[in-house]
C-alpha cells in the first residue's frame, strides 16, 4: 500500500512538473480596451492540452457577428500558442466591439476570454494646411494643419527630416512656427507631417517648399536716360526681374510708375505682358500712353517682389522728351 501511495505521489509531482495538471487559456493581444484598425493579429497561449486545440474568436459589431478559427497542436508538456487574423473592412462600423475567444478540445473546454475593444479603420482626413505645396518661404514660417479625426492620438512635424521646437502634440487642429533662419543655405526643403489616431491609423503628408531669402533684382531696360523720347509718342517700358530660383518672381509684385522730377505721381504703367526670358528672369512689358499735359521730363520707377516676399531694390531712370 505504501508503495502505491509513493507511486501516486511521484506521478502527481511529475504531472505538475510537466504542467499537465494545469489548464489555462489566455489572450495576449489585443487586451481589453484596445483600439483596432483594419488588421489585427489576435495572439493566445494555454497550458494543459493533450490533443489538438480549436481556438475561435467571435467578433460582434453593431451590425452583427462573425467567427474565425484555427487549430493548434500542443507541445509534449501540454503548452500551446498561436494567432488569429482579425480583419475589419474600411466600411465596417466604427466604435465598440466585443470579442469572445474560446479554446476547446475533445472532452475539454477552457474558460473563454471576453474582450471589449474599439474599432477605427479610417485614416485621419486632412482638411486644411499651410504653407502651400511648392511655395517660397522665408523667416518665421507658420505651419498649420487641420484634421477630421474624432480619435486623435498624436502628430509630429519635421523639416528636412529633423525635429523642430514644439513639433508634437495631440490636437486635431495644430501647428508650429518654423524659424528658417537656423538654416545656412537657401533651397528646397520638405515639411513632413505624420498624424496617428488611437487605432494607429497613420496619415503622412508632405509640403515641399523653397527657402528663398535673397531679394530679386530689377533692371529697367527701356526707356533710359541716354535715349530721348519723341514728343507725343507712346513709350514702351521694359523691366527685367531676376531671382535666384525659377518661377520665384511674383507677377503681381512688379510695379512700375511714372513720377515728375519733383517726385509727384503721374501714372502707373499698365502691364501688357509678363514673360519668362531665361536664367530665372521675367520681363515686364508695359506702355506709357501719351496724353495732353504729360510732363516733358519724368522718372520711371520700378520695384519688384518675389513669391517669398523679398523686395527688390527700387530702380529709377530719368527720361527726357524731345520737342
Amino acid at each position: 500500500m505504501n508503495y502505491l501511495r509513493s507511486v501516486t505521489v511521484s506521478l502527481c509531482l511529475l504531472l505538475a512538473a510537466l504542467g499537465l495538471g494545469q489548464t489555462t487559456f489566455n489572450v495576449t493581444s489585443p487586451t481589453n480596451g484596445d483600439w483596432l484598425n483594419g488588421n489585427k493579429s489576435l495572439t493566445f497561449n494555454g497550458k494543459g492540452a493533450s490533443v489538438e486545440v480549436t481556438v475561435s474568436a467571435t467578433v460582434t459589431s453593431p451590425s452583427g457577428s462573425s467567427t474565425v478559427s484555427t487549430k493548434v497542436n500542443p507541445a509534449v508538456n501540454g503548452d500551446f500558442s498561436g494567432s488569429l487574423n482579425l480583419t475589419f473592412a474600411s466600411n465596417a462600423p466604427q466604435g465598440d466591439y466585443t470579442i469572445q475567444v474560446t479554446a476547446t478540445e475533445p472532452g475539454k473546454t477552457y474558460t473563454p476570454v471576453n474582450l471589449a475593444v474599439k474599432v477605427d479603420t479610417k485614416l485621419p482626413k486632412l482638411l486644411e494646411y499651410r504653407p502651400a505645396q511648392n511655395s517660397f518661404v522665408k523667416g518665421i514660417v507658420p505651419i498649420r494643419f487641420k484634421l477630421l479625426e474624432d480619435n486623435m492620438k498624436d502628430w509630429r512635424i519635421t523639416v528636412g527630416g529633423s525635429d523642430i521646437p514644439n513639433n508634437t502634440g495631440t490636437a486635431k487642429d495644430f501647428g508650429v512656427d518654423w524659424n528658417s533662419g537656423t538654416l545656412d543655405n537657401d533651397g528646397s526643403q520638405n515639411i513632413a507631417m505624420v498624424a496617428k489616431d488611437q487605432a494607429d491609423n497613420l496619415l503622412n503628408f508632405s509640403i515641399p517648399v523653397t527657402l528663398d531669402r535673397r531679394a530679386p533684382v530689377a533692371t529697367i531696360q527701356f526707356p533710359n536716360s541716354s535715349t530721348p523720347i519723341r514728343s507725343r509718342a507712346d513709350v514702351t517700358v521694359i523691366v527685367d526681374i531676376s531671382d535666384q530660383f525659377a518661377n520665384a518672381v511674383s507677377v503681381t509684385g512688379v510695379d512700375v510708375i511714372i513720377q515728375r522730377t519733383d517726385g509727384t505721381f503721374v501714372t502707373r504703367v499698365a502691364r501688357q505682358s509678363f514673360t519668362e526670358i531665361g536664367n530665372n528672369t521675367w520681363r515686364f512689358t508695359g506702355k506709357i500712353r501719351w496724353r495732353s499735359g504729360f510732363p516733358s521730363s519724368y522718372k520711371v520707377i520700378a520695384t519688384g517682389l518675389d513669391k517669398a516676399g523679398n523686395v527688390a531694390v527700387r530702380q529709377e531712370v530719368s527720361v527726357r522728351v524731345n520737342g
